[in-house]
């Protein structure tokens, strides 16, 4: 069977793979949904809100709204859906002149100019817009959640009277889901929520975790969007082809959890078993390997112990410029790196290093330790034009020239009867191949 990856945006230099039919376990995708009505999902979306108002009427009396929009390294159709929230805000008595948009860049790089008028469309140059810049936005203090940890957020927010989200609901390795009180924290948020959650995250592995909503990340998130004042959210879940298959609107926690029910079902990955060979592309989380390890994310739950896991990835912009210290610190065991954290030494020359030295990007270190699980864990090869053989074997993992050399080195490694499962769309896809992956997103439908 010829696997091609030219029908994915941004892999169009991407060469193609065969795989032999024998060993074909099956390919797995987020489902599609043809004879999809765009214009009537949205319209029943904000028709239809959960647990509050609709939006025409929440916003009512409001003076300065502020509308958070994710940022070019979403899919989310923005450029669909703003127009439909600035007519219900006109409708609420608010004018051009009083709607600002701040996008949440999270700690990614600001979008350039081309980014930004593709995720406003039309309505580029309409309002004021400001661009969320980690560390160098002036940032509000809420106060602390009730574990302590501090909510510093976009000083906007504070400058607000009506705050409204608009994003995207699909599986995600951190926080169970994307969208909801994501668009804030941390979206737009200052490090310290950044940390604690990257952190904590990385201490638990992908089953227990993605596609699942009801966990400590996402609700320590959820306290915080409150405290910051999150009114209302417009998130919207895609299916296969791209198309918008569900509009949520409402209140960021009762619309986040409708909207996560669809976006569950829509990217299920329902597996007989784990594969020895996995095959995965990262898209649409392909503009660097920062992006790009959400594919790694899956493919661990797909994929058998001692198995071999392939990523494939254009990551034009390389590993992550925006958190240096990855390639810095470079792979070691999961437990080493929560040992390296907890004595704040890196270890990286005698007698180590200052625990500020350490920790001036835990969020880095944290990602670091989400691919250390993995590595330590499976045989990771990838296969990017985008990183070099040196910096993939900075980050444990072996170098590939092309898919079809990546599976060489697997099938070598496995045998040549070793069973292959590819998956598609691997920054959005949950695959569930066993009991504990099955049985935590079973929670997950419940709450």
């Amino acid at each position: 069977m010829r696997l091609e990856f030219r029908d994915l945006p941004g892999y169009d230099d991407i060469p193609g793979v065969e795989i032999p039919d024998d060993n074909l376990m099956g390919i797995w995708e987020p489902k599609r949904m043809p004879g999809i009505d765009e214009a009537r999902v949205l319209r029943e979306g904000f028709e239809k809100p959960h647990g509050a108002a609709r939006l025409r009427d929440a916003a009512r009396g409001r003076k300065r709204p502020l509308v958070i929009i994710d940022d070019g390294t979403r899919t989310t159709p923005t450029d669909r859906i703003l127009p439909l929230v600035i007519d219900e805000l006109h409708e609420a008595g608010v004018e051009d002149g009083q709607i600002r948009i701040l996008t949440a860049q999270g700690t990614h790089r600001k979008m350039s100019d081309g980014e930004l008028a593709k995720k406003l469309g039309a309505l580029m140059g309409r309002f004021e817009v400001h661009q969320h810049e980690w560390k160098k936005s002036r940032m509000h203090d809420f106060g602390k959640t009730a574990d302590g940890t501090p909510v510093r957020a976009n000083a906007l927010l504070a400058d607000s009277d009506f705050i409204l989200g608009v994003g995207g609901i699909v599986p995600h390795r951190v926080k169970g889901l994307s969208g909801g009180a994501k668009i804030v924290f941390p979206g737009v948020s200052a490090p310290e929520m950044m940390e604690r959650t990257q952190w904590e995250a990385s201490m638990q592995m992908s089953e227990t975790v993605m596609g699942v909503p009801e966990n400590s990340m996402r609700l320590r998130m959820e306290e915080a969007a409150k405290m910051a004042g999150l009114a209302y959210i417009v998130n919207v879940v895609g299916e296969g082809s791209g198309k918008i298959a569900g509009c949520f609107t409402g209140d960021p926690v009762a619309a986040h959890r409708a909207g996560g029910l669809l976006s569950r079902e829509i990217n299920a990955a329902r597996m007989p078993r784990r594969a020895d060979i996995v095959l995965i592309d990262s898209y649409p989380a392909d503009r660097d390997f920062w992006q790009s390890a959400k594919g790694f994310y899956a493919g661990t739950m797909a994929v058998r112990d001692g198995g071999s896991l392939i990523m494939v990835s254009p990551n034009p912009e390389g590993v992550a410029s925006n958190h240096p210290n990855m390639l810095e610190i470079g792979y070691r065991p999961h437990a080493e790196i929560v040992a390296m954290v907890q004595k704040g030494v890196d270890g990286s020359a005698a007698g180590g290093t200052s625990r500020s030295r350490m920790l001036d990007d835990l969020v880095g270190i944290a990602i670091l330790a989400d691919v250390a699980q993995i590595v330590d864990k499976a045989d990771c090869i990838l296969a990017s034009p985008g990183v070099s053989a040196k910096d993939c074997k900075k980050l444990g993992l072996r170098h590939a020239r092309d898919a079809s050399h990546a599976l060489e080195m697997a099938l070598e490694k496995q045998g040549p009867r070793a069973s292959i499962a590819v998956l598609r769309h691997g920054g959005h896809i949950l695959p569930l191949a066993d009991e504990r992956a099955l049985a935590a997103n079973q929670m997950g439908k419940r709450s």
